[in-house]
């Protein structure tokens, strides 16, 4: 059975900055991530931050996501950072030729320690020909778990593949609507960049499946650490 989408919401950027400040601050996961990504020239953009309130049917629990773009002069690379409301954080960066997407970094910690990992896209995506999304997302899985899965530091609540690639396709296009996008990118530049948007989902879905604690297996996207969504993060 699919998961119905209305158990996903999006929450938008007004939210979205001060939900990362505060859940950043309390989050030293989320803080070495950003540390990491600054060895790439990436700075943080909290003002365009897309916030989710994800309500998870196994768990029977709700929980509050933010996904922050992380951007610097080199296009050849953009980032972003996922921090869920109980300071779970994952982050990846992207490596861009021209406005393909042709590889990515996952970036997490576990036991305090950063831990890095590059792969091609042609790795995540196979032969190319799976059309079928559950074939694919079988595919996803298996690359995932033979890099190996993280431990997380906190409990998890289960997210879904379809809330990973609804979260990770609404805040892709969000961002590159968004007053910053319209600044750097020519209208055909944005448009070519639309293209990529199931890969990015793909990559939220490699990010999930990695993440030790999931029975689907880990946006950015996961098994994220909280056990009830409230509203203290964004007050």
């Amino acid at each position: 059975m699919g998961v119905d989408m209305h158990t996903t919401h999006h929450l938008g950027a007004d939210l979205g900055a001060k939900f990362f400040y505060n859940v950043t601050e309390l989050s030293d996961e989320a803080k070495l991530l950003s540390k990491a990504m600054g060895k790439y020239n990436l700075r943080a953009q909290p003002d365009r931050s897309q916030l989710f309130s994800v309500y998870s049917p196994d768990s029977k629990a709700a929980i509050a996501i933010s996904i922050t773009p992380f951007s610097g002069e080199d296009r050849s690379v953009e980032g972003g950072l996922s921090v869920s409301e109980g300071g779970h954080a994952q982050a990846v960066i992207v490596r861009l030729k021209g406005t393909v997407i042709t590889g990515f970094i996952h970036l997490t910690a576990a036991n305090g320690e950063l831990l890095e990992s590059e792969h091609g896209i042609d790795e995540l995506r196979g032969s190319g020909d799976q059309v079928d999304m559950v074939v694919r997302d079988r595919h996803i899985q298996a690359i995932a778990e033979r890099v190996g899965k993280v431990k997380s530091a906190r409990p998890l609540i289960e997210i879904e593949p379809a809330q990973v690639r609804s979260m990770a396709s609404v805040s892709y296009n969000r961002l590159l609507g968004d007053d910053f996008s319209r600044s750097v990118h020519s209208g055909k530049e944005i448009e070519e960049l639309q293209s990529n948007t199931s890969i990015v989902s793909e990559i939220g879905l490699f990010v999930l499946f990695r993440t030790d604690g999931s029975s689907c297996c880990s946006c950015s996207c996961s098994c994220w650490g909280s056990s009830s969504c409230s509203s203290s993060y964004v007050k």
